[in-house]
């Protein structure tokens, strides 16, 4: 699983748990966490005790399975060929797949996506983590946009909600309906092959998403061989 595309990340995610046409992002029944705002029992980029690129994979499992608020705790090999793997799961109290740990080498934990339920604002992040350094964001459906925060430094990404993008506003009290705690190095992989933009603040998404991009994909060097 290639942590390139920011909003594949999440709407992949989505699709897993009700795959529908026109996916639906803010569900109740997804995870009901504020460790993000209470930084209990550990704070971003560590989550309930899994912090990716430290924590071992068997460790990881232990902890999952010992955690009486999750369920339904699935563990998926996309590949015999190849030693990564996945763990899917649910709130306990929801029956909506939600989450998902990865590990890219089947040995030490690479990243961890949660999909929340919407009780967390924009407004409660940043009063937690400051500002994030970037953000991009689309529109899913007619009246649903994902606004994608990156936060370099701890590594995280924070995905906000908006009705829309030619309505829809970006603002405190955007509600938040996800986050994925990474590596640094899986981080810079999307800071460096993502169009982003500079934080600029809250307002009109219509205004902020104007494609007027801060950073660009970098080229991948593809040499030629000579005949």
């Amino acid at each position: 699983m290639k942590l390139t595309s920011l909003s594949l990340i999440l709407l992949a995610a989505v699709c897993l748990a009700a795959c529908v046409p026109a996916p639906t992002l803010r569900n109740d029944q997804y995870l009901k966490d504020d460790s993000l705002i209470s930084g209990q029992p550990c704070a971003a980029p560590c989550w309930r005790g899994i912090t990716p690129g430290q924590t071992s994979w068997a460790a990881a499992l232990t902890i999952l399975e010992d955690d009486t608020s999750i369920s339904n705790i699935e563990s998926i090999q996309p590949d015999p060929n190849l030693p990564a793997r996945i763990v899917d799961f649910n709130d306990a109290q929801g029956g909506t797949r939600c989450c998902r740990m990865f590990s890219s080498d089947g040995e030490t934990v690479s990243s961890v996506l949660t999909l929340l339920a919407p009780n967390l604002t924009v407004g409660q992040i940043i009063e937690e983590f400051g500002e994030p350094t970037y953000y991009v964001g689309e529109g899913v459906t007619d009246d649903q946009a994902l606004v994608s925060m990156l936060y370099p430094d701890v590594p995280l990404i924070i995905y906000g909600f908006a009705p829309g993008v030619s309505t829809g506003q970006l603002s405190a009290t955007s509600e938040v309906i996800g986050a994925i705690y990474l590596t640094s190095e899986d981080m810079q992989t999307i800071i460096t092959q993502n169009n982003l933009y500079a934080w600029r603040g809250y307002g009109p998404l219509s205004s902020l998403l104007d494609g007027a991009f801060d950073i660009t994909p970098i080229p991948t060097s593809e040499a030629t061989p000579e005949n």
